[in-house]
């Protein structure tokens, strides 16, 4: 073999051997941290904790709307508009604000004959979302919309006005669960728990005071209300 072949065979053997040394010196990802491809980490522990908190609701969402079929579109439309405009004077004269009378649908449709083949009126239908502060009203905004012109109860509901310190609080008690439950596993496992690496929550969710059917409007019973949070925790484990 000539000495220019032995050289570059050499040559060739030594920069093969600089590389796998490179590659056996490469640094891995530090311990809890999240790695590149959205997977947690090696010496984590994902936990999942579920919590609720209950609430009283404050306000109450009460739904009524007029619906009247005439000849015309522009009787339809006169009907249905002086039963609102008395429907929305009384409910202001109770003191329900402005700003809590909503206009939540408004539908004009013809009305054919028995046969489909003509027209022989038109529907209107308009409806309004109320939203009710003092719920000792709650009823009394039904009876006050039908005894001016509602043809239409669309049942009520009952919220928390204001969810925001109640999802927080669920949110922390559910952390707080699933930082147990990684406690005992990894003390299960012979290691201990460390610092959060990253959380999730896909709620919160609500349930309880369910809308109540018409015949149920009075007397009112507004119930309770669950926040529910769930939360997704990966820990550092030592």
């Amino acid at each position: 073999m000539s000495p220019s072949i032995r050289t570059a065979g050499a040559l060739a053997i030594g920069a093969l051997i600089v590389a796998v040394a490179a590659l056996s010196v490469r640094p891995g990802p530090a311990a809890g941290a999240p790695t590149t491809d959205g997977q947690p980490a090696a010496h984590t522990i994902t936990v999942t904790g579920t919590a609720s908190v209950t609430r009283v609701p404050d306000v109450a969402r009460v739904g009524v709307g007029v619906g009247v079929t005439k000849t015309t579109v522009k009787a339809a439309r006169d009907s249905a508009g002086q039963s609102m405009s008395r429907i929305i004077a009384a409910l202001k004269a109770m003191g329900i604000d402005e700003k809590d009378i909503k206009t939540s649908s408004i539908d004009l449709s013809p009305q054919y004959n028995n046969t489909g083949t003509r027209i022989v009126g038109y529907r209107m239908s308009e409806q309004l979302q109320i939203t009710v502060r003092d719920l000792d009203k709650a009823g009394d905004v039904v009876d006050t919309a039908t005894a001016k012109g509602a043809t239409e109860v669309n049942g009520m509901s009952f919220d928390v006005d204001d969810p925001t310190s109640a999802m927080d609080e669920a949110r922390a008690a559910a952390i707080a669960q699933a930082r147990t439950s990684a406690q005992k596993m990894a003390a299960a496992a012979g290691v201990s728990v460390g610092a959060v690496v990253s959380v999730s929550s896909p709620g919160p969710y609500y349930y309880g005071a369910a809308a109540r059917d018409a015949a149920a409007l009075t007397p009112i019973e507004r119930g309770s209300q669950d926040v529910q949070a769930t939360v997704t925790v990966v820990f550092e484990i030592d």
